[in-house]
């Protein structure tokens, strides 16, 4: 769907030049939902404005849907933006038209004729769920009901991949679940792929299928969702995983939980690849040990549990050495030290 291959993006500002998206190749699979997830200034955005053609390519190659992006004049741009969608963070709603008039729109440029025009409009208010909301103007709705509008607007054309830029980032918690429900929707009902921009760590654990981390321009991390977040390489991913999900205690905390607790301290990561939280707790109290949990969290992405848990093991410190020891053979466990 979407083949992007050793792609730079430099902006020149009078005799310096800043290089916004630096030699980034990924491929989005037809049909899924693929998250670029990345802090402020990473070139997150940059690089879906290269996708829809809004910004040029400095260098590599870009690809839609077989249409190919970089290189291109805007009359071929034209044409290949009829098959992508684009919805925003602040909506991008006229506000002089009403919520039909703003979702015919893109019709009207298209070419459409106004019976037609007038059925999508309405098909699309049903599919968000604003079938009554036609002659509303933007001022008459709620923040969630200005980004159903956006994204009926985006979806009236027939777009095969929709662009979501940082959709959700106007929204409260409870609005941004709907907001990503009916993304979903698009996805599972309509067969869209969808590309989500965000810097926030529950959009992509909520919907994405698989994820490219980004840092100064580059992509330093990409897989299926749950592998990236359960296991991160770098430190940009291992913070936004932070964010969801308490990690493995540092050398202060550590110290800290020395002083409060006088038993032996282990840390134990959980994931699907070694073992359930059910197994291992169950495996110490097998074996006898008693044990007080002190630190730690989990989190579920594609029903499938990751975490850390730092436990506080009690008895004969010889006993528990071999315990441990025997644990470390189907879990990750590590002394914690200060």
């Amino acid at each position: 769907m979407v083949v992007i291959e050793n792609v730079s993006k430099v902006f020149k500002s009078g005799k310096e030049n800043l290089t916004a998206v630096d030699n980034v190749s990924l491929t989005v699979r037809r049909g899924e939902i693929f998250a670029i997830i990345g802090y402020s200034g990473a070139g997150k955005s940059t690089l879906v404005r290269l996708i829809n053609g809004l910004e040029s390519v400095s260098e590599g190659t870009l690809t839609v849907a077989g249409h190919r992006i970089s290189g291109q004049k805007e009359s071929a741009l034209r044409e290949a933006r009829q098959n992508i969608g684009m919805i925003f963070q602040q909506f991008n709603l006229m506000n002089s038209r009403t919520i039909a008039g703003n979702i015919e729109f893109p019709l009207k440029v298209a070419g459409w004729d106004k019976a037609k025009r007038r059925a999508r409009v309405q098909e699309m208010l049903e599919f968000v769920g604003l079938g009554d909301r036609a002659k509303y103007y933007p001022d008459q709705l709620s923040g969630g009901q200005k980004q159903r509008v956006g994204i009926a607007r985006a979806l009236a054309t027939s777009p095969s991949l929709l662009l979501a830029d940082e959709s959700t980032s106007a929204l409260d918690p409870e609005t941004t679940q709907e907001v990503l429900g009916l993304l979903k929707k698009v996805n599972d009902e309509l067969g869209i792929t969808v590309v989500v921009i965000t810097h926030e760590m529950d959009v992509v654990s909520s919907i994405a299928d698989r994820v490219a981390v980004m840092e100064k321009g580059k992509v330093v991390e990409m897989g299926n969702v749950y592998d990236v977040f359960s296991n991160p390489q770098t430190d940009v991913a291992r913070r936004f995983v932070s964010t969801t999900v308490k990690q493995a205690p540092n050398a202060f905390e550590a110290a800290e939980l020395k002083r409060r607790h006088r038993g032996y301290l282990v840390n134990i990561e959980i994931t699907e690849g070694n073992t359930g939280i059910g197994k291992v707790l169950s495996y110490l109290g097998n074996r006898g040990v008693h044990f007080n949990i002190v630190q730690g969290g989990l989190e579920t992405l594609q029903g499938k549990s990751y975490g850390n848990l730092t436990l506080e093991l009690l008895g004969d410190i010889t006993s528990l050495d071999a315990v441990v020891a025997e644990l470390a053979t189907v879990t990750t466990v590590k002394e914690v030290r200060s």
